[in-house]
C-alpha cells in the first residue's frame, strides 16, 4: 500500500490495521486500512483523487484534508499534536496515519472532481472526404475443385489484389488462427483491412456480410483529461463521446513532474499504465458496452496529445524532454498495432499517433493547425493553445513560426491561493462596478463556491484592475487599501496572512476555515503567466516579419486569431484584452475552435490522405526557442504590467 517513498521502518516495526472514516463533501467512506500509510495512499486506495500537482513532494498544497481523531505523524516520524476533534489541516502527501480509531476531512477543494469541466467537442473543423485507413469487403469464396490448392488466406488476399488494394497484402498468424471455417462450401465473407504506408494488412475475417459495421475511435490524451470518440467509419459520424480524468494525475498533475516521474522504468511503467489500462481502456469498455460492440468491432484509433503524453502512452521514456534541448525519443511513433500498446480494441488494428514539430510542439498543435487550416492561409493568421505550455503558431501558407511558452499552471489554479481547475464549485466568472461595490460571481454547478478556476481569475484581475483596486504592477492601490471593504489582511488555507481581496468570506463556505481570496503573490503570479504568453507572442510575429520591433505594429494585419483548448473557449475576451493576456484587436477576428487535438484525431480517422498530410504539416513548422531572442527579456519584462485601459 505505501509506494511514494515512505519506509515503514521509519516509524514502526509491525504492521498493524486501523479503521476510520473518511468525511467527503457529499458522503462518508467507512473503512480500515494497514497502518502506518501515507494519507495520499489512503485515498486513493478508497477511489478518492487528491490534487497533487507535485507528484506528493509537499510542495502545491493541494492536496490539504483536515485531521480531526486518529494518531499521526510527519514523514520524518513526529507525531502531530492537535485537540481531537477540532480540525487541523496538513498535507496528505507528508502526513501517515499511525493508529484508529480515525476521522479526516477532506474539502472540496483538494478533490479531483469528476465534474470538471471538459470540452469534448468542436466548434470548428473542416470538412473533408470520407475515406478511411480501414476498409471492409465482402467477398463470396466459392468452393475449390481439387486442382486449386490455395489456402482460405490465399484467395482472399488474391480477391483483394484484384480489387487494387496496395501490396504487399499481409495477414498475421492472430488473424490466421481465428478462421474456424473450412471452404466445404460456397462462402461469403468479410474482410477488415487497414491500409499502410508498406502495403496492406487484413486485420479481421468475418462470415457473412458485415460492412455496414466498422467503427474507429479518435482519442485526445491530454495531461489532465482524456476523450474518446466512437467513429461509424461508413458514416463519418460520432455515435458517442466519453471522458474521464487522466489517472497519471493520482502521482503527478503536471507535464514536468510525471517526466521526473518516469525517470525510471518502474514509473515509466505506472504511468504508461495508469492512462492506457486505467483511463483509456475503461473509456473504451464503457462505449462497447453503451452500443453492444466487442472490442475487435473497433479496426482503427487516432491519438493526438502532446508529446509527453504520447511518449507515455506508448511507454516511451520522456526523459529527454525534461531539460535542454528537449530531444523526444520520436517525433513520428507509429503506427502501432493496438496489442503492442496493449489497448483494448482489435488487438490487429491500426493506431496512428499524430506528430509532433518539437518537444513541446506536440501532435496536439498539430491537430490543431490540421483543424484551422494554418498550411493553406493566405492571409497572417495566429493560433494559440493556453496551457500549461501555451503553444503558438504565427504565419500563412509561405511560412509558419512556432513557439512554446512556459506559462506555468497558473491559469489551471495551480500555485494560486484559492485556485482550482474548472470543476464544481470553481468561480469561473467575477465582475465588480467600482472600487467599493460588492462582487458578482458565477460558480460551476450553481454550488457554493470553493476556488476561482482560470476563467474567474482573469476576470478578476482585469475587472479589479478597472475599479482602480490594483495598479499596472499588480500591487494593492492606497486608495484600495483605504476604502475597499475586501481589500486587507485576511489568513489563507494554511494560516498564513496576507494582504490580499477577499472575493468570498470563510462564513460562506462550506468548512468556515478560511476565505477565498486572491493575493499581491497570486496577481504577480498570473501576471508573469500573461506574460510570457503575450512576449511569445510577440516575438513570434517579430519572426515572421511582421515588426521591426517588438513595440510597434506587431498585431496589424492579423486576420484570424484562432484560440484552441478547453480554457479557452470560456475566457472573457474583453476581460482577457484588459488584462493583457490576448491583443486588442477587433473582436470578430477572434475564433474559438474548442478541442482542437479531439478534432484532429477524428478528422485524421475519417481521411487516410489527411493522415499522410501531417507530416508536411509539422516539417512546414520553423521552432523557435524564445530564450535564445535577445528581445524576449525585454517583451516579457513589459508584458507582465497590465495595460492602460
Amino acid at each position: 500500500m505505501i509506494r511514494r517513498g515512505f519506509d515503514t521502518t521509519d516509524v514502526c516495526v509491525m504492521v498493524q490495521k486501523a479503521r476510520g472514516i473518511i468525511e467527503l463533501p457529499d458522503r462518508q467512506i467507512e473503512c480500515e486500512v494497514e497502518v502506518p500509510t501515507l494519507l495520499i495512499d489512503l485515498a486513493e486506495r478508497e477511489g478518492i483523487i487528491l490534487n497533487v500537482a507535485c507528484g506528493g513532494k509537499g510542495t502545491c498544497g493541494g492536496c490539504a484534508v483536515d485531521l480531526l481523531t486518529g494518531k499521526f505523524s510527519n514523514r520524518n516520524g513526529e507525531e502531530i499534536s492537535f485537540p481531537q476533534g477540532s480540525p487541523h489541516r496538513v498535507l496528505s502527501c507528508q502526513t501517515i496515519l499511525l493508529e484508529g480509531p480515525f476521522r479526516i476531512r477532506v474539502p472540496r477543494y483538494s478533490l479531483v472532481s469528476a465534474g470538471e469541466r471538459v470540452v469534448m467537442d468542436f466548434a470548428h473543423a473542416p470538412k473533408v472526404t470520407l475515406r478511411p485507413a480501414v476498409r471492409k469487403e465482402h467477398i463470396k469464396l466459392i468452393k475449390p475443385t481439387m486442382p486449386d490448392q490455395r489456402g482460405i488466406i490465399e484467395r482472399i488476399v488474391d480477391e483483394l489484389k484484384r480489387r487494387g488494394y496496395q501490396q504487399p497484402i499481409r495477414a498475421s498468424v492472430y488473424v490466421a488462427r481465428k478462421i474456424d471455417f473450412t471452404l466445404d462450401s460456397e462462402r461469403e465473407l468479410t474482410v477488415t483491412v487497414a491500409n499502410g504506408d508498406l502495403g496492406s494488412h487484413i486485420i479481421r475475417i468475418e462470415q457473412g456480410d458485415t460492412t455496414s459495421s466498422l467503427y474507429g475511435v479518435a482519442v485526445d490524451v491530454g495531461t489532465t483529461t482524456v476523450v474518446v470518440s466512437l467513429v461509424d467509419l461508413n458514416t463519418g459520424k460520432i455515435i458517442d463521446t466519453v471522458s474521464s480524468y487522466n489517472q497519471q494525475i493520482t502521482r503527478c498533475d503536471d507535464v514536468a513532474s510525471r517526466i521526473a516521474y518516469a525517470s525510471n522504468q518502474d514509473g515509466l511503467e505506472q504511468l504508461r499504465e495508469l492512462v492506457v489500462e486505467s483511463t483509456i481502456n475503461r473509456l473504451l469498455g464503457l462505449l462497447q458496452s453503451r452500443h453492444g460492440l466487442s472490442a475487435e468491432d473497433i479496426s482503427y484509433m487516432t491519438v493526438a496529445g502532446n508529446t509527453v503524453m504520447t511518449h507515455l502512452l506508448c511507454g516511451i521514456s520522456p526523459a529527454g524532454l525534461g531539460g535542454v534541448p528537449f530531444i523526444p525519443v520520436s517525433n513520428f511513433p507509429g503506427p502501432y498495432r493496438a496489442d503492442q500498446l496493449h489497448l483494448s480494441i482489435n488487438p490487429e488494428a491500426r493506431v496512428d499517433l499524430l506528430p509532433s514539430a518539437a518537444g513541446y510542439i506536440g501532435g496536439d498543435i498539430t491537430a490543431d493547425m490540421l483543424i484551422c487550416n494554418l498550411t493553406e492561409q493566405d492571409e497572417l493568421t495566429v493560433l494559440v493553445d493556453v496551457g500549461t505550455n501555451a503553444e503558438i503558431v504565427v504565419g500563412n501558407r509561405n511560412r509558419l513560426i512556432a513557439c512554446a511558452a512556459p506559462a506555468g499552471p497558473a491559469f489551471e489554479g495551480s500555485g494560486i491561493t484559492a485556485g482550482m481547475r474548472a470543476s464544481t464549485g470553481a468561480i469561473d466568472s467575477f465582475k465588480l462596478d467600482n472600487i467599493e461595490a460588492e462582487p458578482e460571481y458565477t460558480v460551476i454547478g450553481d454550488t457554493a463556491p470553493v476556488g476561482i478556476c482560470g476563467s474567474g481569475l482573469i476576470d478578476f484581475v482585469a475587472q479589479v484592475y478597472r475599479a482602480g483596486i490594483i495598479s499596472a504592477t499588480g500591487r494593492f492601490t492606497d486608495d484600495a487599501i483605504k476604502r475597499c471593504p475586501r481589500v486587507g489582511k485576511f489568513p489563507d488555507r494554511n494560516g498564513q496572512e496576507a494582504l490580499a481581496y477577499e472575493v468570498v468570506s470563510a462564513e460562506q463556505l462550506e468548512d468556515g476555515l478560511a476565505p477565498i481570496i486572491v493575493t499581491e503573490r497570486d496577481i504577480a503570479t498570473l501576471l508573469q503567466a500573461k506574460g510570457v504568453i503575450f512576449a511569445a507572442l510577440q516575438i513570434a510575429l517579430k519572426h515572421f516579419g511582421k515588426a521591426v520591433s517588438i513595440t510597434e505594429g506587431c498585431f496589424d494585419g492579423i486576420k484570424r486569431f484562432y484560440l484552441a483548448g478547453g480554457f479557452a473557449r470560456h475566457v472573457n475576451l474583453d476581460n482577457a484584452v484588459i488584462m493583457g493576456l490576448l491583443p486588442d484587436i477587433d473582436r470578430e477576428k477572434y475564433t474559438f475552435i474548442g478541442n482542437g487535438s479531439l478534432a484532429g484525431a477524428y478528422l485524421t480517422l475519417l481521411d487516410e490522405q489527411i493522415r499522410d498530410k501531417l507530416p508536411h504539416i509539422t516539417t512546414s513548422l520553423e521552432v523557435i526557442e524564445l530564450n535564445l531572442d535577445k528581445d524576449f527579456e525585454e517583451a516579457y519584462t513589459l508584458a507582465m504590467l497590465l495595460p492602460e485601459v
